[in-house]
This record gives C-alpha cells, structure tokens and sequence, in this order.
C-alpha cells in the first residue's frame, strides 16, 4: 500500500513540474548607433525563415521573442528558455515600425543577423548554419547585425 502511495506522489510530481529554465545571454552588436532591436528564438527547422522577428506578432513557432534597445551599438537581451539546440534571428529596427523593413525585391533596409554570425545567399542561412547548443547556465553568445 505504502509503495502505491509513493509511486502515485511521484507520478504527480512528474505532470506538474516544468520544464527547468536556464538563462541564455545574447549579446548584440550593430553597426548603427542606437534603436529598438528584436529578437526571436526557434526550436524547430521547419517554422525557420517562415517570419521575420517583429514586436506585433509572437506566432506559436516562434518558441520566445524579445526587444531591447541598442545603445552605442550594442544591446544584451536575455532567454530563460530550458537547454537545447535554438537558432536566433535579430534585426535592428531603425525605423521602429515594429518588423524587419524591405526594399525593392524584399530586400532588407535594416541590419540583421542570426545565431554563430550566419549568412544566407538570396535568402535567409541555413538552419545548421545558425543552430546553437545552449547547455550551460548564463551561456553568452554574440550576434553582429549588419545589412546588405
């Protein structure tokens, strides 16, 4: 009886406990000065270059998003997201229209960049390209936006 007791406390023990959230640090550095910067954080391949990071929308694919505001060209926004392989999308959103702004063809107007620096051709990078193994509480990386 006793052990039935035990393995039903452990067993709701189990369903109720959460995932544990560790702290990944991104530190951002853009070649322009100052303005609002947008971050977003994929946990699956295919939602990948689907939407561009924006302060308006958080699609459920989209696992978290932030915004921060950069100051003398660099920014640090902070995830508390469990452990695990993520890919990072960023922009510096010069005009403050909440989204990555594009040009003739879509192409970008503002500074970007993604996870390990990656760059795409015609495109955004590919997925393995930007993938991170966050595995260590307060792991930094560093993101450089830049334009076209």
């Amino acid at each position: 009886m006793k052990s039935r007791f035990y393995l039903f406390i452990i067993l709701v023990l189990f369903l109720f406990s959460k995932a544990r959230a560790e702290t990944l640090i991104v530190e951002i550095n853009s070649e322009i000065k100052e303005g609002p910067v947008l971050m977003a954080v994929y946990n699956e391949k295919k939602f990948f270059g689907k939407t561009k990071p924006n302060e308006k929308t958080n699609p459920d694919h989209v696992l978290v998003g932030a915004k921060g505001l950069i100051k003398n060209n660099k920014a640090k926004l902070e995830f508390d997201i469990p452990f695990g392989n993520y890919v990072l999308a960023g922009i510096h959103d010069v005009d403050n229209n909440g989204m990555l702004s594009g040009g003739f063809l879509g192409i970008p107007k503002e500074p970007f960049g993604f996870s390990n620096n990656a760059r795409g051709n015609f495109g955004p990078p590919k997925w393995e390209d930007c993938l991170i193994n966050f595995t260590t509480e307060n792991q930094i990386i560093s993101i450089n936006l830049r334009g076209l």
